[in-house]
């Protein structure tokens, strides 16, 4: 019998597949004990999977984020024409002509161009080029990172900074449900869950601005008695 919650364990599993080559063997070690051990479970429920999404995915963040700057630097030419060719002829017409224009292919995956000439099957094939594009990049990368280890130092504490940044904001967040009624405090609690899912390598990560400007929203409506 299958696991009950079977989506979300797949989910974790193929993150933990596509962790950039440079993250520590412990952290992915650790994320693949969490995934076993919830996988055995079959008590364990969505939110308790959601919550390893969440602590799995920060420790991940800022690792996927030095080395993504860096494959931006180094090895950006070969990125796009790995995902050109893993992905079908007709999905290569459509970002073909703005990966040639400079635009970098993670922009690509943020904005709406996707889903507003894609199917969800096409879209896939392109957020799957990108992971094993980068993949067959690892050992490219790992050699930029021994030859300029100051260099990704500085891009790895960069992100780790930015990352306890979001943690804090989403903290913050999170205080603001103690002041709402029963919906209020439910629709931020939602929010918080979002944003912090985001730290996994399948979901969009959680922007901070855009978690600056919640808490705004919701300091005002507090405020107001909305």
């Amino acid at each position: 019998m299958s696991h009950p919650q079977k989506f979300f364990l797949d989910e974790f599993q193929y993150a933990i597949h596509h962790f950039v080559p440079t993250l520590p063997d412990e952290i992915k070690a650790e994320a693949q004990k969490i995934h076993d051990e919830l996988e055995a479970d079959k008590t364990a429920d969505e939110g308790m999977i959601r919550r390893a999404f969440h602590d799995v995915g920060v420790k991940e963040y800022p690792y996927r984020h030095a080395y993504d700057e860096l494959v931006h630097t180094k090895e950006e030419g070969k990125l796009n024409q790995l995902v050109l060719e893993h992905v079908e002829p007709n999905v290569r017409a459509i970002i073909e002509p703005h990966l040639t224009s400079g635009v970098h292919i993670d922009e690509l995956l943020k904005s709406d161009l996707l889903e507003e000439n894609l199917t969800p099957e096409q879209v896939y094939q392109v957020v799957d080029g990108v992971a094993v594009a980068k993949s067959k990049l690892g050992e490219a990368i790992k050699t930029h990172v021994s030859s300029d280890m100051d260099a990704y130092d500085a891009l790895l504490k960069k992100w780790q900074n930015h990352a306890n940044l979001i943690e804090t904001k989403i903290a913050e967040l999170s205080e603001l449900a103690k002041d709402g009624d029963e919906g209020q405090a439910a629709e931020i609690k939602e929010k918080v869950q979002h944003y912090k899912e985001g730290f996994l390598v399948t979901e969009p990560d959680p922007d901070l601005k855009e978690i600056e400007e919640e808490i705004v929203y919701w300091k005002e409506a507090l405020e107001e008695g909305v």
